[in-house]
């Protein structure tokens, strides 16, 4: 055995194998998919006859079995045959040791596989009708020993037809049959392999690999001593088989160099054929005769030719030794001039004469599972007795023990209950049933149920869960992997052999049923109609019994599922359970079946399969996922398709077909992944459409719709399967799969479909298939125009190629029969194989040109999907749910580049003003349009990036392509202003560089005569040695001298006494006592109050309280105040001062706007109303206009000026007196000139700093609208008093205003571990960087050498102006020589100093008073840009830009009565929501109406605002949160609206504050 041993190792290590062998090549690395194909062409490769044979045998191509290697692979074909090629093979003995038998190969690949893929290629062999192994080699340690499989074959299921005509399913590794064995003895001249299989298969199909076979002449190394095994099984057409099922196994080798394997046939074997060589027989042979003598089981003898003498000495003297007689029968059957099917009919005749009477019973059937029990006392290894697969079979046992003994509905109730779940939440979306009650109390009713029917599910679970299959199952759960593995996979063949035993007797009974109704009106025609009605309940009643049988897999798996949403539903807790989604995408990875659809509740559990998902993305990361579906009518052999075409194990039979929908994951390789940008294909495999089990329930259509909208929505490609060439034939099918065409194309989904007609029988004919596309092409036209009618489009698709594209070559595939012959002992088709081999070639193609999702973006998608299907309105529904995922994703991107782009332009502006102060009034003349020029080929830069960049989205999110033109606009409109405000800030710097010509003039003089002075003063004092403070006595009384000749400025005016004049002077006002009385009140009233406005009477009869009115007037007059202010800050950046004129023309234009101010004619300002606002408006605005005055003085007025450059001019007095060297003079002087410099550019800096952080900030508070709204709800709720929702309620903009304005201060100052406020660290850095950068400036300027000052300090300004604003001339002497490296190492300790002194004076107030304006604007310019609200539940528009181009949106509306709307007889606030009313015929009257009626669906001619809303008619999604808040604040609310407190609906009182956090937090994923 040794040497068995090295000639293992040898074949295993030829084919390149040694890294799987043994029993170490997976499931899921053989299922890889993979881009190519080996061909028959390629073998001489040895590494790739395993591939070879595993591709072709997954795909169940029986030829794959077996193959040849051309010797002559370089000559042409004519050269092969050629008289020298002939002479040189027959003269040369053609070495043959190094190719490998097919065989051989086969034998090698399978000791490579692992009990699972095993069970895989023993199915696919089972299938292809080839010979599956039985007993192996099996490698121990050093030695090789048997093993039986037994494993392997569980999962093998066989259906066939009985004597009585019924058909009959079977797990053959069970069932018991009569074993017909075959071996040979000696080397006979006749195939024994081959006549077998004639005995077995009338079709002439080769099971068991002969000689004759290609390769079959190889020396067979590994394989002798092998058994292998395949069955007969009836089919009632047979001229000559048996009518029963029989177990044939084929002995490798010479029987006498495998004593133990010949033993254990002879114990088993009912009938054994022996093939003996008569004329080569040797006496060690005798051993085996006297085997076959002694066994029980009947013996056939076939001899190649005439017995010679030896053979019949043996013969003669076993008989005498041995009593034969009785019911054992042997035979000698003389092979010699017989042909082989002739050997095969005398066998076979033989056969029958040991099935007669009591012959047949001298050895009793026996399964594989029996046999097992033999080879075991044999000491032959078994594969099932491997620790892990004995204990899951005990406990899988012990399960199924539980489901015999208390029947499946008792052992998992809870998907019992989960049929009326389903039932109740399609109910919840399409209120079919509602009647006359309100839809948001039916809504409640009915989610009342649905609780009810959870805590139904709790109850059980806790009384009901003792020891039980439910337990055992999801104790499974803990186990290792590999355990799972194989209870999972015995769980499936136990529960379908279960499903066989208990369908089985039903399906008899429904047939012999259903065939005496048929027959009754011919012999019963005295049957009343109640009898015949009463036999169709019967069946109907037979066709739900199958149902609830019916036990597989995915029924425990569902069970989980419902125990996993129970507890999701009801918040609880399970602690000590490992996660079940974890474990259930662990399973997906390894190739088990995921349930989407549950096939008897009709329903998605999304909550489950959101989680798997979920815990799927966790374990291989967010992968992308190619999703291929199929479609079709039932027993279409949709399964098998796909099953044979990814080598899947989708169920096929078990007395069942595919209920539901199922995904299953299959991975790529590596360069498959490369070309597709794909990871996996995501294979779902459908229920078929039109199953009779639901032909007579109600809505089997609806179901089918549902069913095919569902799978071709979530497919990137659908095959669409249809049985045979017939168009007519496939309509239905057709006409289903049209429709979801139609609704995907509606919602800006676009699938890709492949038509698979199978079953056709002259697929070779070019002409017909031509005929027959055309025909195809002329009945999807038809269809289309028939669907597109019924869905209300027949305008836009006229011809199926207005729905999708398709190339009637490619996409249109012709599949013959899978079997070539009459089943069940027909091979499959080749030519099937090659077919489906083409789909494959297809879907690969197909998944080069499409998007692939990521795993996230699947789950999303399935969610939205079916959330849209539950709903009667798919297209709306699915609209609004994959809509809003794909805008907001927009908006969030387009906000991303907006705020880069605003960001880059704030600095634009910032360097440009300072580059222009450094410049004269003739250098701006003449230069300044170049510097502007240079900053607009920036901006318009940053112009191109931003819509490349937006351009680069649309290509790769092709369903925001619909909003592509709008957006467009927007960012149009965006560039636009953009470029206004850096040419107006331009412009204003312009004219106050220019307009300040005159005074920088004589502020210059002054300040040149002062230094002279001081300079003259200091020459005077250097001989004194004066201390500092004596020189600074010195120079402050000098300095008060000095000044005093300096003239003032001009008179400046009180801008409060102003403010007074101008209101008290308006001619605009005739009553000066109301003016007199409106200056003696409080004139911090700035908004809007009751007494201001007059209402028009027909609103008072419609609403209860005025508090919207006010609000609606207070926005008005907000946006007065904002533009006024805005004109101010112009102002003041052009250095303008305060005039009289100015006060008058802002106060006129104030009162003017206010008195224009109407609200759609409801509501008009009094006289006094008006005098009140513009007044106390006018007056909010005179501190800003007191802080331009200041700004103007300080910058023109010439004392207050040189007042301020007396620190200045002080230390420069004290350096001239002391006797230093000029480098460190200059040093002093350059380092107090930066340091002003920095002072002035820290706000912009610290403002662009903060931006930076908040738009980049971990927290998700300012990244988008939607989420800053949330917060602010949020932090309102959490004060838990009503009071804090007052100032929201009335006026939600000015709310989020606020929150906006109060997050950034909070941000600002909020403290690090260190103690340091977040603004001080923007602060510290960017007085770090501004210093580092000034500092490496200098460096790179002081070289070695000389230099003045009226060239190096040019030089630095040169390159330092973008971000420093200093001064050209800084009052010293510049003819001075400095030596550049004594100046470099003064002044860079001096601004060490300087840099330090700064960041110690940080003052938080100061600094975020001066950049809180920018961060304000900068944000609430995206956050705010839209500021329109729902016209009925006053929802905040969800829009991030100021929408001029499209309609208005909201996510999700909020019931009405939060904004004040009553029931119009109760006046109690009412609790619908926006877009269930849309749902109604009923009708709306408000103030925008003024009372007149009109219908929700017609809500949109009331006027151009409402209009301009876009509201869907779809189930009323109102947050969590408002149903919370309106139950809370009940009476609270009411009272605010001085209306009636409603009836809130059961449900909302049960909500919770932490539910609706939890519910908001994840709808805006905060």
């Amino acid at each position: 055995m040794a040497n068995a041993f090295d000639k293992h190792q040898q074949v295993v290590e030829h084919l390149q194998l040694q890294d799987y062998y043994p029993k170490k090549l997976t499931r899921e690395e053989a299922l890889v998919v993979s881009k190519s194909v080996i061909t028959p062409d390629e073998l001489s490769d040895p590494g790739k006859i395993p591939w070879y044979i595993l591709q072709n045998l997954l795909m169940c191509k029986y030829e794959g079995r077996c193959y040849t290697l051309d010797q002559n692979q370089s000559l042409s074909s004519a050269a092969a045959f050629s008289m020298s090629s002939f002479l040189q093979d027959y003269s040369e003995d053609v070495d043959h040791c190094d190719e490998v038998s097919p065989l051989d190969a086969l034998v090698a690949t399978f000791l490579c596989c692992d009990d699972f893929l095993r069970q895989t290629l023993i199915e696919k062999l089972s299938t292809c009708q080839l010979a599956i192994p039985l007993l192996v080699p099996f490698k121990d340690v050093t030695d090789i020993q048997w093993e039986m499989i037994v494993w392997g074959i569980s999962t093998i299921r066989k259906k066939w037809k009985i004597s009585s005509g019924f058909s009959c399913e079977k797990f053959m590794s069970a069932h018991g049959c009569p074993i017909v064995s075959a071996l040979r003895i000696g080397r006979p001249q006749i195939s024994k392999s081959k006549i077998i299989n004639c005995v077995i298969n009338e079709q002439r199909h080769d099971i068991f690999f002969h000689s004759e076979c290609k390769g079959g002449h190889l020396q067979r190394k590994i394989s002798d001593g092998l058994l292998e095994m395949t069955w007969y099984l009836p089919n009632q057409k047979s001229t000559h088989a048996f009518s029963e099922a029989h177990t044939f196994i084929n002995l490798r080798g010479n029987s006498s160099d495998s004593r133990s394997q010949t033993q254990f046939l002879s114990k088993i074997s009912l009938v054994t054929i022996a093939f003996v060589s008569s004329g080569d027989f040797k006496e060690h042979d005798a051993e085996l005769l006297e085997i076959l003598y002694r066994q029980k089981g009947h013996v056939i003898f076939v001899l190649d030719g005439n017995p010679g003498e030896t053979f019949k000495e043996l013969i003669l003297k076993i008989e005498k030794s041995f009593n034969t007689r009785g019911t054992k029968q042997i035979a000698y059957v003389n092979a010699s001039k017989k042909n082989q099917f002739k050997i095969s009919e005398d066998i076979l005749r033989f056969i029958h004469l040991g099935f007669e009477g009591v012959n047949r019973n001298v050895v009793p059937n026996r399964s594989i599972e029996l046999c097992s029990e033999v080879a075991r006392k044999m000491n032959f290894h078994v594969d099932e007795d491997l620790p892990e697969c004995f204990e899951a079979r005990q406990n899988v046992n012990m399960l199924m023990k539980h489901v015999h003994l208390n029947g499946k509905g008792h052992e998992l109730p809870l998907q019992l209950i989960a049929v009326s779940i389903g039932e109740n939440i399609k109910e919840q979306h399409r209120l079919l049933r509602k009647g006359n009650m309100q839809i948001e109390d039916y809504v409640d009713k009915i989610k009342t149920e649905i609780i009810d029917l959870r805590q139904k599910q709790l109850h059980i679970n806790k009384h009901q869960r003792n020891k039980c299959a439910y337990k055992l199952f999801r104790a499974s759960f803990k186990n290792s992997l590999i355990k799972r593995k194989y209870f999972y996979a015995l769980i499936k063949v136990m529960t379908d052999r279960y499903s066989i035993d208990k369908l089985q007797p039903i399906r008899r009974q429904y047939i012999d049923k259903w065939n005496r109704l048929c027959d009754a009106p011919k012999n019963e025609p005295e049957r009343t109609k109640e009898s015949l009605k009463s036999m169709k309940d019967q069946l109907d009643d037979l066709e739900q019994k199958l149902s609830r049988e019916s036990l597989g897999l995915e029924h425990f798996f569902r069970e989980i599922c419902q125990n996993y949403e129970m507890v999701s539903d009801l918040k609880l807790q399970e602690v000590d359970d490992p996660d079940l989604a974890v474990i259930a995408a662990e399973m997906l990875l390894q190739g088990y079946p995921i349930e989407l659809m549950d096939g008897d509740a009709s329903h998605v559990p999304l909550t489950w399969i959101g989680a798997v998902f979920k815990s799927l993305q966790y374990q291989v990361g967010n992968k992308h996922l190619f999703v291929l579906s199929v479609l079709g009518i039932q027993s279409s052999g949709k399964s098998t398709m796909l099953n044979t075409m990814f080598g899947l194990q989708f169920a096929v039979s078990a007395g069942r077909c595919t209920k539901g929908i199922f995904a299953q994951m299959m991975p790529l390789d590596s360069g498959l992944k490369e070309e597709t940008k794909c990871d996996y294909i995501l294979v779902v495999d459908t229920e078929g459409l039109r199953s009779p089990e639901f032909v007579n329930i109600q809505h089997s259509y609806s179901r089918d719709n549902e069913i095919a909208t569902f799978v071709v929505g979530l497919g990137d490609l659908t095959l669409i399967n249809i049985m045979g060439e017939n168009p007519t034939d496939m309509q239905d099918t057709l006409q289903i799969a049209v429709h979801a065409f139609i609704k995907m194309e509606n919602v800006n989904v676009n699938p890709s479909c492949i038509f698979v007609h199978q079953n056709v029988t002259d697929v070779a004919a070019s002409d017909l298939n031509t005929t027959q596309k055309r025909s195809m092409r002329e009945m999807l036209d038809k269809i289309t125009k028939i669907a597109a009618a019924e869905e209300h489009c027949s305008e836009k698709y006229r011809s199926f190629s207005d729905v999708i594209r398709f190339e009637e070559n490619k996409d249109i595939v012709y599949v013959p029969n899978m079997w070539q012959g009459d089943p069940p002992m027909a091979p499959p088709n080749p030519g099937y194989s090659n077919s489906i081999l083409q789909v494959k070639q297809r879907v690969v193609e197909c998944m080069r040109n499409s998007k692939p999702r990521s795993i996230d973006g699947f789950a999303i998608m399935l969610t939205d999907l079916w959330n849209a299907i539950l709903c009667q309105n798919f297209v709306f529904s699915f609209k609004n749910s994959f809509e809003i995922q794909a805008f907001n994703a927009l908006n969030t991107e387009y906000v991303k580049h907006s705020r880069t782009f605003r960001r880059n332009a704030m600095i634009y502006s910032h360097q440009l003003r300072n580059e222009c102060r450094q410049i004269t009034v003739e250098e701006m003349e003449h230069n300044g349009k170049d510097i502007f020029d240079r900053y607009w080929k920036k901006l318009e830069q940053d112009i191109v990036t931003f819509k490349s960049s937006m351009n680069g989205y649309f290509d790769e999110e092709t369903i925001a392509c619909q909003w592509k033109a709008k957006m467009e606009l927007q960012l149009d409109d965006l560039c636009k202003e953009i470029k206004k405000e850096l040419n107006e800030g331009f412009t204003s710097v312009k004219n106050k560089i220019i307009g300040r010509a005159e005074i920088d003039a004589r502020i210059n003089m002054h300040e040149e005569e002062v230094f002279q002075k001081a300079k003259q003063l200091a020459e005077d004092h250097r001989i004194k040695n004066l201390s500092d403070a004596n020189l600074k006595c010195e120079f402050t009384e000098n300095w008060n001298k000095w000044i005093s000749t300096i003239p003032g400025g001009e008179d400046y005016i009180n801008v409060e006494e102003s403010f007074e004049r101008i209101v008290v002077e308006s001619s605009l006002i005739s009553d000066r006592d109301e003016v007199a009385r409106v200056l003696l009140s409080d004139l911090s009233q700035i908004d809007v109050q009751e007494q201001d406005v007059l209402f028009d009477e027909r609103l008072l009869k419609l609403r209860l309280d005025n508090r919207s009115y006010l609000a609606e007037a207070n926005s008005s007059l907000h946006g007065i105040r904002e533009k006024y202010m805005k004109e101010i800050r112009v102002h003041k950046s052009e250095g303008s001062n305060y005039t009289k004129q100015l006060g008058i023309y802002l106060f006129s234009s104030i009162l003017s706007e206010i008195g224009e101010v109407k609200l759609n004619d409801k509501i008009h300002f009094t006289l006094k109303g008006k005098i009140r606002l513009a007044i106390c408006n006018f007056k909010w605005l005179v501190s800003v206009l007191r802080e331009m005055q200041e700004q103007y003085r300080g910058e023109h007025d010439l004392k207050i000026y040189m007042t301020l450059q007396k620190d200045r001019l002080w230390h420069m007095f004290r350096d001239e007196c002391r006797e230093i060297q000029i480098s460190v003079k200059m040093a002093s002087v350059i380092s107090r000139e930066i340091k002003s410099a920095v002072v002035v550019s820290l706000p912009n800096k610290c403002a662009i700093g903060v931006i930076d952080h908040l738009r980049n900030s971990p927290s998700k508070l300012f990244t988008n609208k939607m989420s800053v709204h949330a917060y602010l709800l949020i932090a309102m709720a959490e004060k838990h008093n009503f009071k804090s929702f007052v100032h929201y309620l009335s006026d939600p903009i000015r709310s989020i205003e606020y929150f906006i304005h109060r997050n950034i201060e909070t941000f600002c100052f909020r403290t690090n571990i260190a103690g340091k406020t977040l603004l001080q660290e923007i602060y510290s850095q960017n007085v770090r960087k501004i210093f580092m950068e000034v500092k490496q400036t200098i460096s790179a300027l002081c070289q070695k050498g000389t230099s003045t000052m009226k060239t190096w300090w040019p030089s630095l300004i040169e390159r330092i102006y973008a971000d420093l604003s200093v001064k050209r001339n800084i009052g010293v002497n510049e003819d001075g020589i400095l030596d550049l490296e004594d100046l470099k190492e003064n002044l860079l300790l001096e601004l060490k100093l300087i840099e330090d002194s700064i960041i110690t004076v940080y003052d938080d107030i100061s600094i975020f008073e001066k950049i809180k304006y920018d961060c304000f604007v900068f944000f609430t310019s995206d956050l705010l840009a839209c500021r329109e609200l729902c016209p009925f539940c006053k929802g905040l528009c969800d829009l991030h830009t100021n929408n001029t181009h499209g309609s208005h949106r909201t996510e999700l509306h909020r019931p009405k009565g939060v904004a004040g709307y009553v029931y119009a007889k109760s006046k109690k606030l009412s609790t619908m929501v926006c877009t269930t009313s849309m749902r109604q015929d009923n009708g709306f009257r408000n103030e925008d109406t003024f009372g007149k009626l009109y219908k929700y669906s017609d809500y949109r001619s009331v006027n151009d605002y409402y209009k301009s809303w876009k509201i869907e008619p779809l189930e009323g999604k109102a947050e969590l949160f408002w149903k919370w808040f309106m139950a809370t604040y009940n009476s609270e609310l009411a009272e605010y609206y001085n209306a009636n407190k409603t009836d809130i609906p059961r449900g909302w009182k049960r909500i919770t504050w932490e539910e609706a956090k939890r519910e908001i937090m994840k709808t805006y994923h905060l």
